[in-house]
Order: C-alpha cells, then sequence, then structure tokens
C-alpha cells in the first residue's frame, strides 16, 4: 500500500491519517502501513486511545461536533465498533483535537509536533494556491461554518515533500478537487517542517 492510497472510508479518522501519511513519507517508525488501510489505521488508534486515556473528555467532546453518531460515552465504546469493522463502512470516528494530533505525532516518532493555530475565524484558504508549506500538516475548516469549536477545524491533511494534498485516498488535484468540492475553504492549524 502506497501513502497516499490511505484512506479513512466512512470513519472519521482524518487526524489519524495525515499523521500516519507524514510519518511514513518522512520515515519515522511509527509510520509503517500495514497490506490495507484497516491493517494500518485500527492497531494505531486503539494504542493511541489506550495510551492516552487522559485525552478521552477532550477527544469525546470534540467528537460530538460532528454530529450525534459520534456522540460516545467512552474511548473504549469507538475502538469496539472499530475492531470489528474491517471494511471502514460504518459511520465511526474519533475527531482529533490540534493537541491529540501532536501527541500522535509525537507517538511516531516527529522531533517537532506542536501545531500553530491561526486562531482568526476568517482566515481564508484559496485552494487554487498551493499551501504555503510542504511537508505539513494542515487542519482545515469551512468559512460559512457557525462553529469556532475550535477555531473551526472539521478537517486533517497532508502534504508532502513536493506540495501534493493527500486526502481521502487521493493526492494532489484529485485530493485538491476533493476538498472544493466538500466546501473547505478556511486554515485551522498547520505543523510546517516535519522532521
Amino acid at each position: 500500500m502506497k501513502s497516499e492510497e490511505l484512506n479513512q472510508n466512512n470513519w472519521g479518522v482524518c487526524g489519524f491519517v495525515a499523521a500516519v501519511q507524514a510519518a511514513n513519507l518522512n520515515h519515522k517508525p511509527g509510520g509503517n502501513l500495514a497490506a490495507d488501510t484497516y491493517g494500518t489505521l485500527f492497531p494505531l488508534i486503539d494504542n493511541f486511545c489506550r495510551n492516552h486515556a487522559d485525552r478521552s473528555a477532550e477527544l469525546l467532546d470534540f467528537s460530538k461536533v460532528f454530529g450525534p453518531v459520534f456522540a460516545y460515552k467512552s474511548l473504549k465504546e469507538v475502538t469496539d465498533k472499530m475492531r470489528s469493522n474491517h471494511a471502514m463502512d460504518e459511520q465511526v470516528g474519533i475527531a482529533m483535537t490540534a493537541a491529540a494530533v501532536s501527541l500522535l505525532c509525537k507517538d511516531l516518532g516527529f522531533l517537532n509536533y506542536d501545531f500553530h493555530a491561526t486562531t482568526a475565524t476568517t482566515n481564508a484558504l484559496n485552494l487554487d494556491k498551493p499551501l504555503p508549506y510542504k511537508n505539513a500538516i494542515y487542519g482545515l475548516g469551512k468559512r460559512d461554518n457557525q462553529s469556532n469549536y475550535r477555531y473551526g477545524l472539521l478537517h486533517w491533511v497532508y502534504v508532502d515533500a513536493n506540495g501534493d494534498v493527500l486526502t481521502w485516498g487521493k493526492k494532489g488535484a484529485d485530493a485538491v478537487r476533493a476538498l472544493k468540492d466538500n466546501g473547505y475553504d478556511k486554515l485551522t492549524h498547520y505543523l510546517p517542517g516535519l522532521s
């Protein structure tokens, strides 16, 4: 499996996907890919939830922003639903805050892992231009989203060293088109210069 093929399917786990793609393409020890997406993501998600149970309130609270289907009582409830869903076709997920993705990046072997928040509610993202940093993880949102929860963060993507966006199993122009089609037009967080 290639890094750009890593896809969250119907799961809400974009923070994990972006971090694993970054780790894989930066040759970090935690960035190894299995033969399929489930084999790559589920063990990582399960391990992260067990090792960072102290983050459960933060992650569960943020997950609720994405609707009642993502309102869980515990992280174990989430991982139990994922465990038997090898096709990754059920709606299940963990919304990752910037602090949680930073912690995941540290776990995956990155030396710099602290995100910069753009904090303003109007940070326009023009996907017709390259994103400002290569080899970076970005948090994206939608300017028409009235929620300013976590600065309007709704989705995580990785931009590789060539400047190609990776998301939803797509790369480059196909990924950018998918982001545009889904209304992403706001930059909320970024972690440049991954090493």
